[in-house]
């Protein structure tokens, strides 16, 4: 075994025993203490994160210690068939990651980064808003950032919104996304709170976008809309890549802002090849069983 796969194994040990003790006890003084700390440990990379290829490790780090904390609840959860769907059916499997969301809530409120209202926080520290289909945009020109209320529209659970901020962050660094707290909007929606820098440029064209991403080693996974949008690897599924979601600095640089990332797990039905390991978690309800009581104490 070498030193790589030595921290891989002790890693997912920890993880799995930092589960297990939330999904038994919840958020008690000990289980906080813990989750603090192996989130920042995951942030600095000397605890990994299995769930994610180790080629894209450096989106949690560029994401906050509250992304990995967050992630790191959710990956104790069980699964749900919303992760098993095809790529762009979503309004008949919303909802089933309540459990992931109920607890990033339940913590959330215990730290101190959940809002009520999330929409009107963001208001209060910006000039300008825009909607998009799946978030709420605002503007700070004065600071050239931008904030976003992003919903789980498009990826319904929790676990697959947080991967694809994980994994934007790793491959688009110039324009990476920092979890600054969650919450819902005023039609109760739950959502993640993002800052991102303000890019101005130009609009990129069908042939630059598809040089980039080849660039950056990808190949072309279908055409939709009939244009080529989308791209792969074996373990990474990138799609719209439009001339809405990228744009073109002045220098030259392209920047991108807002795609639909996933891991491409034979079954998102893309040809890949990444198998997300399965964390050893006994899910049985316990007597305080996080699914029907939280313990904050």
């Amino acid at each position: 075994m070498n030193k790589t796969e030595h921290i891989a194994e002790i890693s997912f040990g920890k993880l799995n025993s930092l589960n297990q003790m939330i999904w038994e006890n919840g958020f008690t003084t000990e289980t906080l203490r813990d989750l603090s700390l192996i989130a920042k440990e995951v942030y600095n990379g000397t605890t990994l994160f299995e769930r994610i290829p180790q080629a894209q490790q450096s989106g949690l780090s560029r994401g906050s210690a509250l992304l990995c904390a967050a992630a790191i609840i959710c990956r104790g959860c069980p699964g749900t068939e919303s992760e098993k769907r095809e790529i762009y059916r979503t309004a008949d499997l919303i909802g089933e990651g309540s459990v992931q969301e109920t607890l990033v809530e339940t913590w959330a409120r215990i730290v101190g980064c959940w809002y009520d209202d999330a929409r009107l926080y963001l208001s209060s520290i910006s000039q300008a808003y825009d909607f998009g289909t799946e978030s709420t945009v605002f503007f700070d020109t004065a600071r050239r950032l931008v904030y976003k209320f992003i919903t789980l529209q498009h990826y319904n659970v929790l676990r697959l919104a947080l991967d694809r901020i994980i994994i934007h962050n790793a491959v688009f660094p110039n324009a990476f996304m920092r979890v600054i707290g969650f919450g819902r909007n005023e039609e109760n929606q739950f959502g993640i709170l993002i800052e991102q820098p303000y890019i101005e440029g130009s609009v990129v064209t069908e042939e630059e976008r598809a040089s980039f991403m080849h660039n950056l080693g990808f190949e072309d996974a279908g055409e939709d809309y009939g244009m080529h949008l989308n791209y792969k690897t074996d373990n990474i599924y990138i799609g719209d890549v439009s001339e809405y979601n990228l744009l073109k600095h002045p220098n030259g640089a392209i920047f991108v802002f807002d795609c639909d990332c996933r891991l491409n797990t034979p079954n998102l039905g893309c040809g890949g090849k990444w198998l997300i390991p399965s964390p050893r978690i006994d899910w049985k309800k316990p007597a305080n069983s996080p699914q029907t009581k939280y313990n904050n104490s």
